[in-house]
């Protein structure tokens, strides 16, 4: 099973790295289309208004497709931001205790996004809400994405909290990241 996760969070997070890119695509290939109508202004006179569609919606729903989508897969690599100034210094009894708890609310938050977001998809879906601009986009299409990011969170604090109540601690939960060790 846990190899199973492992690859859900990793497959996860190379669609929120393949929506960075889109991101780069669309907004590199967007001020080289400025850059070609602006030299056929300078040279001939002529505009001839060369765009790529909605290209700011776009970008838009892929810097959110990558948030989301690299949630599950940051909380589990422990790359999310803890203070965890009072937490280090407890004993591990307590510390078990707090970590549970805030395993716990990781979770009702986890399903509390969740279904919002797919309740909200699903409501898009039946009214057939489209986008405004040039590209009459389904909401529901990006509304689905940010849905399964918040799924894969909610995966990850399940999972979390399963090894929290197993073990007494978590690779997730790690006081000192790699990126401190690192400093």
């Amino acid at each position: 099973m846990r190899k199973f996760l492992d690859t859900v969070y990793r497959i996860s997070g190379g669609l929120a790295a393949f929506s960075l890119v889109g991101i780069t695509v669309i907004v590199f290939g967007q001020v080289l289309l400025n850059l070609i109508d602006y030299a056929s202004m300078a040279l001939f006179g002529e505009s001839y208004g060369l765009l790529i569609p909605s290209y700011s919606l776009l970008s838009g729903y892929a810097l959110a497709f990558a948030t989301f989508l690299s949630l599950g897969l940051g909380f589990r690599r422990a790359s999310h931001i803890r203070v965890t100034l009072v937490e280090s210094r407890l004993p591990p009894r307590a510390r078990r205790a707090t970590l549970t708890v805030v395993m716990l609310i990781g979770v009702a938050m986890g399903l509390l996004f969740t279904y919002s977001l797919g309740e909200l998809a699903v409501q898009s879906f039946m009214w057939g809400d489209r986008a405004s601009g040039l590209l009459r986009i389904p909401l529901w299409i990006p509304q689905s994405m940010l849905c399964l990011g918040a799924l894969m969170f909610l995966i990850a604090a399940l999972d979390t909290l399963v090894e929290v109540l197993r073990r007494g601690e978590s690779e997730a939960l790690r006081i000192e990241s790699p990126a401190e060790e690192a400093l």
